[in-house]
């Protein structure tokens, strides 16, 4: 009996429902169709906002002064934003413990593995920093290009060590040209030459 009282129950409101959608189809249809157009709306508002907060980002990220008030995360953020405004690819921040000295990995337009580490430091940065970061740079990381961006000053020991290994240094004044001008350092701009990688699985 219960069987049947729910049958007919699903009956009447099957029926009532065909008979509220013939007589209110064009309601029905009008209120469907402001949904769709209110979805649209948020959406658009939500990509507008979006790329209005992006703006800003690099409104501010133009100035270097940002950088004094930053942790050691922010600025690996920082550094990020800039890679990714100056066309590099696939820009991954990785920063932290175990990270081996690699903050930043990206790709050059040509292909390169650009692996950067970020020292967020007020004062000096000298040749142990850079011998560490040579010492996984190459070859557990893989680099075709080792960028070690800093706020701090470099030492002349540091420059000389980074010579050697081939490691691109930037300052806080190459960062503060790098940041306002949009001038990235050069190394990371089209290269003829073939990744150091794909050279090497070459030979």
């Amino acid at each position: 009996m219960l069987v049947g009282v729910g049958f007919l129950a699903a009956a009447v409101a099957l029926s009532w429902g065909r008979d509220f959608a013939a007589t209110h189809a064009t309601a029905i249809v009008v209120v469907a169709v402001a949904a769709l157009l209110l979805a649209a709306a948020a959406a658009v508002l939500s990509v507008v906002a979006r790329r209005r907060q992006a703006a800003r980002q690099a409104q501010r990220d133009r100035n270097i002064a940002v950088t004094d008030a930053m942790t050691g995360p922010q600025f690996e953020q920082y550094v990020a934003r800039l890679l990714r405004r100056d066309g590099l690819r696939r820009v991954h921040v990785s920063g932290g413990p175990g990270d081996l000295g690699a903050d930043i990995t990206a790709y050059t337009a040509d292909g390169r593995r650009v692996v950067v580490q970020c020292k967020r430091y007020a004062g000096s940065v000298g040749d142990p920093h850079v011998q560490k970061f040579n010492g996984t740079a190459w070859h557990i990381h893989k680099a075709d290009v080792a960028l070690l961006v800093t706020t701090g000053r470099l030492t002349v020991k540091a420059k000389q060590l980074a010579q050697r290994c081939r490691i691109v240094l930037v300052d806080r004044a190459a960062l503060a040209t790098w940041a306002t001008d949009g001038l990235p350092p050069a190394v990371l701009s089209t290269s003829t030459k073939p990744p150091r990688s794909a050279a090497a699985r070459s030979g």
